[in-house]
């Protein structure tokens, strides 16, 4: 009996372990049904709370609610997951994809095989099937796709076929020069056709270039808007207790300071901004004319310094200008050097070099440099002249570790070379302009300041609805940090101030967008 109950036991257990095996069994198949397939590996793949997705291989949705700020670098998506890898398919093409959100955008990072010009010469499409619905829209990679855009051509398409610009869907990409990583917004807000194109809470995404799509498989990617409520903190127009120069720059498209329709837009920007020192690009007129203007039409003091390098570089300045020297560069776009005594304010002198190198891109010819050509030869004039100063041999024979800032209308794209040079001082012309040496008064790359629009999570700087090519960042300022600290900076765009915003600041809604097709940048700065 003994021998009989161990053996009842026995099986008990055994079966008991049977049936535990089976209900497992069964669990795992259940998760496998509604596992992503997208191959990312990425976080929040298998959230499959949104709505069913018809004979889509691909499922499943992702949220990521995260204050992105579209500054071609990418530092602030280090933290989120990658919504699709496609890196070692053996095409050069589309590898990684990101996604993120906030209430007002849908942000995009997108890794190529290859460096690119996103905007020019590649066929790289995005579809984006706004309403997850493959019956509706214009049906491509197993998608029904209410917006198709194709990066290269500067174009896209509604699902209904009307063609539609950059304006139509509010996209923002950066950087404008050729890279490997870009990364984008789309406002979710618009309603090209008068029809809001964002219309529910999830969607999906395709991509095609070159043969390559990402991805491999029909369907798309699924993405969900969570309703989570982030935003980056924006600037401030306010100036800060520490900041002992304000410097402010400023394309003014064509002379528009002399346009009696534009000048009070002017004058409230600069109102506003309240600056010590004024660079600015686009100037025919003379310094006597713009300092005249300035004091007249836009309420500057007539205490300030005017001067002028070039056929359209002008710097003012509260603080007396020294001299001025002319820094060749390309036939006809040569830099200005501006010495200010600011003792004051620093207890140095201040160097203040203004750019405008040419704008564009064309290949050139036979006897004809390109633009990047062009612009090459400008930077690394300027690199050349920052080497002489830093060896003791500039024209202005001043101290070591005199601060120095390099600002203007930079009209960087295509080749990246040219920012390159000119923050770490590495001329490409060695045969005209010598060897190359760093910057700064330490050894040091100049410091890209970068700044960030107001009320707006961009750091573009040029904007236009009347050009096919959508916003971008053409207005740089560098300084020596090893001798210069900023304290605060700023690009002004009053598109998207608040109603208390402008009303606190003096200015109008749209007085960024009627003064010049560029914005402002301001920079606050401090001695180390």
């Amino acid at each position: 009996m003994q021998f009989l109950s161990q053996r009842i036991s026995r099986f008990s257990s055994t079966l008991a372990r049977a049936l535990q095996l089976v209900v497992l069994t069964v669990a795992l198949a259940l998760s496998l049904v509604g596992c992503d397939s997208t191959g990312s590996g990425g976080a929040g793949d298998g959230d499959d709370s949104g709505p069913p997705t018809g004979s889509s291989p691909v499922d499943g949705f992702t949220s990521q609610a995260a204050p992105i700020v579209v500054d071609g670098k990418g530092d602030d998506w280090a933290e989120l997951s990658e919504r699709y890898d496609d890196t070692g398919d053996g095409n050069i093409g589309i590898e990684r994809l990101w996604m993120a959100h906030t209430e007002q955008h849908l942000f995009l990072r997108l890794r190529i095989g290859q460096p690119i010009d996103l905007l020019e010469d590649n066929n790289l499409t995005l579809y984006l099937d706004t309403d997850n619905d493959p019956t509706t829209g214009e049906a491509a990679l197993g998608l029904g796709a209410e917006l198709q855009w194709t990066f290269g051509q500067r174009t896209g398409q509604l699902g209904n076929g009307q063609t539609i610009s950059h304006e139509d869907i509010g996209i923002t990409p950066l950087p404008t020069v050729r890279a490997e990583t870009f990364e984008l917004a789309l406002d979710r807000s618009v309603k090209p056709g008068g029809e809001a194109l964002f219309s529910g809470d999830s969607l999906r995404i395709g991509l095609s270039s070159e043969g390559d799509r990402l991805p491999d498989e029909d369907g798309g990617l699924g993405y969900r808007f969570s309703t989570t409520e982030v935003s980056a903190d924006a600037p401030s127009i306010d100036r800060p207790a520490a900041s002992d120069i304000r410097l402010f720059t400023y394309n003014v498209q064509q002379n528009s300071i002399f346009d009696a329709g534009k000048q009070p837009n002017h004058r409230r920007i600069l109102s506003a901004t309240d600056p010590d020192v004024v660079g600015l690009q686009e100037v025919a007129s003379s310094a006597a004319e713009t300092e005249q203007v300035a004091e007249g039409d836009l309420d500057i003091p007539d205490a300030w310094s005017w001067a002028k390098v070039g056929g359209d570089l002008v710097l003012g300045s509260r603080y007396p200008i020294q001299a001025t020297h002319t820094i060749p560069g390309s036939e006809g776009t040569p830099s200005g050097a501006f010495l200010l005594d600011t003792q004051e304010a620093l207890g140095k002198e201040l160097i203040v070099v203004l750019m405008h190198p040419p704008c564009c891109n064309s290949e050139g010819g036979p006897d004809e440099l390109s633009r990047d050509e062009m612009r090459q030869l400008v930077v690394d004039g300027v690199a050349a002249f920052l080497r002489d100063v830093n060896q003791g041999e500039g024209p202005f024979g001043v101290q070591a570790e005199t601060p120095i800032v390099v600002t203007g209308d930079m009209n960087f794209v295509g080749d990246p070379q040219q920012p390159r040079t000119l923050r770490t001082g590495q001329i490409q012309n060695t045969d005209e302009f010598g060897a190359p040496a760093a910057p700064d008064w330490d050894g040091s790359p100049l410091l890209d300041t970068n700044p960030r629009q107001t009320a707006a999570p961009f750091h573009i700087t040029w904007i236009t609805s009347e050009s096919s090519f959508p916003p971008g960042r053409l207005d740089y300022t560098y300084v020596t940090d090893s001798v210069l600290e900023v304290v605060h900076e700023f690009v002004l765009a009053t598109r998207r101030l608040s109603d208390t915003e402008l009303e606190t600041y003096g200015l109008q809604r749209d007085d960024t967008v009627i003064a010049s097709d560029h914005l402002p940048l301001v920079v606050d700065l401090t001695l180390r």
